[in-house]
């Protein structure tokens, strides 16, 4: 992400915070009472945040991907990776390792809190290690929630994808994620008119599943010869005007598809650019959409 600076590393794996964080730092110094109890809470909240996109990070590298660096900010945190294969089963894996690491720090949490309470630890304790379950499993549910490009949304697009149709699968779990957006928005309204405190991050939360899914949506549709903005628009092949072939809806590739299998995003550009030159097909399909590659038959 733009506008960030990195504060160190985590196997590997640039950490970097966003500068709109110090907004975040600046509200918790005047607006609570206790200034330094609320850094502390955030602290321990992003670290918890940290951890579950490490787990998405390794599990990535365990499939042979890069990750490029995990990057923090006041709404959670981002693990940015190099691509992701169009496969259920990878996206899957990916997806839930986040939430898995939040619900395995809440048994510890859980765990620490009943030897607390069993050998009396002081309250400011219990209280940090209460704090520190609730926020595990708030995590780890509220990221189960099928809003992509959040990790329940992933699951979802892995389900629906699991027969090999990844563009229909990832329209159908950014339609269901604008669901989400928009209960969101009117479960923030709602709480205002009854004068509900501290409502402001679900209207945020709401913009990010809507663009962040619509950007992503628009980056599967393009890798897939379709028009970012539809199917309407789409970069298939038309009958030939003048020699009045039928073309396939989608260009030439040397890839099978097969459902389940990984398959690498590759724009539609990429899978017509083999060593060894083009195909006559995939000549005459540029040049549906290109204009004339070669001379005209009687040039020399």
């Amino acid at each position: 992400m733009n506008a960030s600076f990195k504060i160190g590393s985590a196997f590997g794996i640039p950490v970097r915070i966003h500068a709109t964080f110090l907004l975040l730092v600046y509200a918790l110094l005047v607006f609570f009472e206790e200034p330094l109890m609320a850094l502390g809470l955030t602290g321990m909240s992003f670290g918890c945040v940290l951890l579950h996109e490490l787990g998405h990070s390794l599990v990535a590298r365990g499939f042979g991907l890069k990750v490029m660096d995990i990057t923090l900010w006041p709404l959670g945190g981002m693990a940015r990776m190099s691509e992701i294969p169009e496969n259920s089963r990878i996206e899957a894996l990916i997806a839930i390792a986040g939430p898995a690491v939040n619900f395995a720090l809440a048994g510890l949490g859980f765990l620490l809190l009943t030897i607390g309470q069993a050998l009396g630890f002081g309250s400011h304790a219990l209280l940090f290690i209460a704090a520190f379950l609730f926020a595990n499993v708030v995590q780890g549910a509220f990221n189960l929630l099928p809003a992509f490009p959040m990790d329940g949304g992933r699951i979802l697009r892995a389900f629906l994808g699991r027969k090999g149709d990844w563009l229909a699968a990832t329209e159908t779990a950014v339609r269901a994620g604008r669901v989400v957006a928009l209960l969101f928005l009117v479960a923030a309204l709602l709480f205002m008119k009854e004068g509900t405190a501290n409502v402001c991050v679900l209207p945020l939360v709401a913009l990010f599943i809507w663009f962040e899914g619509t950007r992503e949506l628009w980056s599967v549709r393009l890798r897939h010869g379709v028009s970012p903005f539809g199917a309407a628009l789409r970069f298939g092949w038309r009958p030939a005007e003048a020699e009045g072939a039928e073309r396939p809806a989608t260009p030439p590739s040397d890839e099978p598809l097969v459902p389940g299998s990984a398959r690498r995003p590759r724009s539609w550009l990429q899978r017509l650019s083999r060593r060894g030159g083009f195909s006559e097909d995939e000549i005459r399909w540029l040049e549906a959409h290109r204009g004339p590659l070669r001379p005209p038959s009687d040039q020399p």
